[in-house]
């Protein structure tokens, strides 16, 4: 990814999640805080659509977002899949200059995803008040 080094997230809560989407529910488009973030697709659903990830986000959401200058470069997502019939699924991207969503799930299987956030400094936390808008309480 461009980095001599690269450092999980401090933060308890964050540092490590697991979700589960279930029929019709979604990720609209954000962009993350973390530096990069790789995601493991744990169970895939039904119909598997994923984690969408324009090629070109910056000309796609310049106007949107009224952005003065362009985003610095970043790395193309490094998409990892053992095997054609594993739902194991692995994505990396720099998710913080990245916009990106994930689609609705359809069908009755739910989507399991597991995602990890990295930094280019170590002691990265949120704070008490993030923590409690992301996951309802604070650490």
């Amino acid at each position: 990814m461009g980095k001599d080094r690269l450092y999980t997230m401090a933060d308890k809560l964050a540092a490590v999640n697991a979700m589960t989407y279930r029929e019709g529910e979604a990720l609209n488009w954000h962009f993350d805080r973390s530096e990069f973030t790789t995601t493991l697709l744990l169970q895939a659903p039904d119909r598997r659509r994923r984690l969408r990830i324009p090629h070109r986000p910056a000309q796609r959401f310049r106007s949107q977002l009224r952005w003065r200058r362009p985003p610095a470069a970043r790395p193309r997502p490094r998409v990892c899949n053992p095997s054609p019939s594993s739902p194991a699924r692995s994505t990396c991207f720099a998710g913080k200059n990245t916009a990106h969503r994930v689609t609705p799930v359809q069908g009755n299987t739910n989507r399991i995803i597991t995602v990890f956030s990295f930094f280019d400094r170590p002691g990265v936390v949120f704070t008490p008040e993030e923590q409690i808008g992301f996951y309802g309480r604070a650490a």
